[in-house]
């Protein structure tokens, strides 16, 4: 979990045109309005940026906001997602 964790650190506080700096970024800390202040643009961006590190598309219906409520939410998404991918057959 830590190395998903430090890879969505990195993608938040390098990748996105956020302006946020890494240690602003615990696991805790909301990632929209009231924490780091995400916008819907960066949203949106956070969600490519995912699918392209992690090799998996969002399906529509899990694209809501409660995944995106901290950095353990997500990374806890992307967790379950990376397992699920593994399970599954080729």
């Amino acid at each position: 979990m830590d190395e998903i964790y430090e890879q969505l650190r990195t993608i938040i506080a390098s990748k996105l045109d956020a302006n946020i700096k890494r240690e602003e970024i615990t696991l805790d800390v909301p990632l929209l309005e009231d924490g780091l202040g995400l916008d819907s643009i960066m949203v949106v961006a956070l969600i490519t940026l995912i699918e392209e590190t992690f090799h998996f598309e969002f399906a529509d219906d899990e694209l809501d906001l409660g995944m995106m409520a901290n950095l353990r939410t997500l990374g806890a998404f992307v967790a379950a997602r990376q397992a699920q991918q593994q399970s599954e057959p080729v």
